[in-house]
């Protein structure tokens, strides 16, 4: 079962089909991972950071491919945002994937600022694609995140902010208020924990540009 494959009977790419673990609640701890909707397996594999920045340099633009016809506008945009990351990181929040965080120029010079940030401009988009390293060093496209701020009052449950995740291939796992919206409760779960910085949460300081 190739879990990034359009499968039938075996679907793994998709985190809330009925399943004993519970994967509709990617942020809880859990043996099987379950923030782990396709292909992140096992303990990243470890590498320095000029090797980090080779492989992103080489997944980038296929990256950029494979999201497109995602159902959010920034599918087709991200790849050609600022990048705040020296290298792609693990994030534990991510399903232990390889993340390079971007933002599109409204939200960037915001952005920057970190945990000075009290509120993000109407407009700003995060987006951070992500890939994983199996034990034999063959690297595998994960999903595209993102957020989006929207206009006030567009939706309070999440403070205005539109999550969406998109696999490779560029089929819609979840976005806000539309496709899939309930499938991406756990997003704003897991950012509420930074309520005070717009509920943003950032890649760590060693990783900063």
């Amino acid at each position: 079962c190739n879990p990034c494959a359009a499968a039938k009977a075996c679907n793994p790419c998709n985190p809330c089909a009925a399943s004993a673990c519970n994967p509709c609640n990617p942020c809880a701890a859990s043996a099987c991972n379950p923030c782990n909707p396709c292909g992140a397996s096992g303990e990243a594999v470890e590498l320095t950071a000029e090797e980090l920045k080779a492989l992103y340099g080489c997944l980038a633009p296929k990256l950029a491919k494979t999201y497109k016809g995602g159902e959010h506008w920034a599918t087709a945009r991200w790849s050609k945002w600022k990048v705040f990351g020296k290298h792609a990181y693990v994030s534990a929040t991510h399903g232990g994937r390889y993340v390079q965080n971007l933002s599109n120029k409204l939200g960037a010079s915001t952005y920057g600022k970190y945990d000075e940030i009290k509120a993000m401009p109407i407009g700003s988009t995060i987006a951070k694609p992500s890939f994983t390293v199996g034990k034999n060093g063959a690297a595998s496209m994960g999903p595209l995140f993102i957020m989006e701020k929207m206009t006030k009052g567009w939706n309070p449950e999440t403070a205005d902010w539109r999550y969406a995740m998109v696999m490779p291939g560029g089929s819609t796992f979840g976005v806000t208020k539309g496709v899939g919206s309930a499938k991406l409760g756990f997003c704003h779960e897991c950012h509420a924990g930074a309520e005070d910085n717009d509920y943003m949460l950032f890649l760590p300081e060693e990783f900063r540009n």
